[in-house]
């Protein structure tokens, strides 16, 4: 299952860099992020064994184009500033639709817990729409895909959590540093400090899906691999925000 997601994260990342080298499209990332997005709301709540995944799958949905359009077409404080305004408004649609199910029905926390976490995520992919209306788009891509790939290569092997957890942010800020050197790469300190963040989220999250033993169909596949890029996505967006 391993291979499968870092197959699946590498064909969603094939598509993001096609994506950014298409700048005279300043949509094109936002249009892959949404389908990213999509693909998403539908397995993530057949990972967690939702009791109403569809429920979740068109709330997550929702969000995700409103957060993504949002980034594209609404002015704020920062391109993503709108974001926590669709979590604010998703939180709120996930608590009603467990409270019409009844007292009497199962599984409604933990579908408000599964719902929740997924709105956290799935709206971090309006990252990649923002990261596509700069001008170093392609290079942050670049820089970010190498070391979740560097970062994802360590996640694969059989080694102890506690090994790919450090090995796995070093891996991968050494990837982002090495990034820096090219000519259309972003400067050293955030090539470096998106290379760290990138290996710390991979491994967290090849922890938490062994530890909770989530990733064992093609929705759990689907939704590790989606949910890394979507995170990666505004993560880096976030050190070039900060750090330029």
């Amino acid at each position: 299952m391993r291979i499968k997601v870092l197959i699946s994260g590498l064909l969603a990342a094939a598509l993001l860099l096609g994506a950014a080298a298409w700048s005279s499209v300043n949509f094109a990332m936002a249009v892959v992020a949404v389908v990213v997005q999509l693909i998403f709301a539908y397995a993530w709540p057949r990972m967690t064994r939702s009791e109403t995944p569809w429920t979740l799958s068109v709330i997550l949905s929702i969000c995700a184009l409103a957060s993504t359009a949002a980034t594209l077409f609404m002015p704020g404080a920062t391109q993503t500033s709108h974001s926590v305004e669709v979590i604010a408004a998703g939180v709120l649609l996930i608590f009603i639709t467990q409270v019409l199910r009844g007292a009497s029905s199962e599984g409604r926390l933990a579908g408000v817990v599964s719902g929740v976490t997924g709105l956290a995520i799935v709206t971090q992919g309006s990252g990649w729409a923002a990261i596509g209306l700069t001008d170093g788009a392609f290079g942050t891509t670049l820089t970010t895909l190498l070391a979740l790939l560097g970062a994802g290569a360590i996640a694969i092997t059989r080694w102890p959590d506690r090994i790919t957890f450090i090995l796995a942010p070093l891996i991968g800020g050494a990837l982002g540093a090495l990034a820096s050197a090219l000519t259309f790469g972003p400067d050293w300190a955030p090539a470096l400090c998106i290379g760290i963040l990138s290996g710390l989220l991979v491994g967290s999250l090849r922890a938490l899906a062994l530890s909770s033993r989530s990733v064992r169909t093609i929705s759990g596949v689907l939704a590790l691999a989606c949910g890394i890029l979507l995170l990666a996505g505004a993560l880096s967006w976030y050190a070039m925000a900060l750090l330029n």
